[in-house]
């Protein structure tokens, strides 16, 4: 009985809390258009709001300039999967590439997990998210093991096009086209044209070193990116790959195909929440 009137009074005080909250920005936001631009510009540079990221081990601090960055901040308990694979998997003088990198959260973890003796190459292609990333990686002093790069990857390096969903900084489910045609999932708010890279060729043509685990989160590409890996993939280097991958048109059984004739077979699978959306972990098999 008691546990269930402090559990009422807990969700009380949340939604209270999120009223008052609510309510505050509304007023500010009325204020704040009643100010001349200068002030308004000089407010801008003087307000940097700080969050923690939710990760237990280690203290590691986010920018949170927008609502999207604090969920961003909950990355942990919204994958508990994937820290525990970094925390599981990971050792010193390994090298992670996390591609599709958005702000950083797990960057950041595999980082401060490895105590910063580990190489993070962290790709994130949108031009607003890719600043968040680099500021994140300034706050917290990781500067010497994570490289941000604003780079697309695809099969093949040629000239691509990343159409954005949203120029909010931390936002996602932006798509990546050869052509020149929009995508057919939405109408993009911003095409930005580009130039796409292959792993392989990032390895052999520009001496990127061949990683120990990479994690794939770019909605919709995994398999074409996978395709431009086939080189490095075929090392027995690589250890695990955690790939974000949907159910739907049979995409999750062809990475899985693909990865199979690398010689990485299927460790764990994780529901996103949807049903359609899975985290799925290989390990290479010598």
């Amino acid at each position: 009985m008691l546990i269930r009137v402090k559990r009422t009074l807990a969700r009380v005080f949340h939604k209270t809390k999120t009223s008052l909250e609510n309510s505050l920005f509304y007023v500010m936001r009325s204020f704040l258009r009643c100010l001349p631009t200068r002030t308004l510009a000089n407010l801008k540079s003087f307000l940097t709001p700080i969050t923690q990221l939710d990760y237990q081990e280690h203290t590691i601090l986010m920018h949170a300039d927008s609502e999207l960055h604090l969920y961003r901040a909950r990355a942990c308990a919204k994958e508990p999967e994937t820290v525990r694979w970094i925390e599981e998997s990971f050792q010193p003088g390994d090298v992670f590439y996390d591609i599709g990198a958005n702000v950083g959260a797990y960057s950041l973890v595999a980082s401060k997990h490895c105590g910063g003796y580990l190489t993070v190459h962290a790709f994130e292609p949108s031009f607003s998210t890719y600043d968040q990333l680099c500021r994140n990686i300034i706050l917290n002093h990781c500067e010497e093991s994570i490289i941000p790069h604003m780079i697309a990857l695809a099969a093949e390096s040629a000239p691509v096009i990343f159409n954005y969903s949203s120029l909010e900084s931390g936002s996602a489910l932006h798509a990546l086209s050869e052509s020149s045609s929009p995508p057919k999932q939405f109408a993009p708010v911003y095409r930005q044209h580009s130039l796409g890279f292959s792993l392989d060729d990032l390895v052999s043509q520009f001496g990127f070193p061949v990683p120990h685990h990479i994690k794939l989160d770019v909605d919709g590409t995994e398999l074409d990116i996978l395709h431009g890996a086939t080189h490095i993939l075929g090392q027995n280097f690589v250890k695990t790959i955690l790939v974000e991958v949907g159910t739907e048109n049979r995409q999750a059984d062809a990475v899985t195909e693909f990865l199979y004739n690398k010689n990485f077979y299927l460790w764990s699978k994780t529901d996103r929440g949807d049903g359609n959306t899975w985290n799925y972990i290989f390990k290479c098999q010598t």
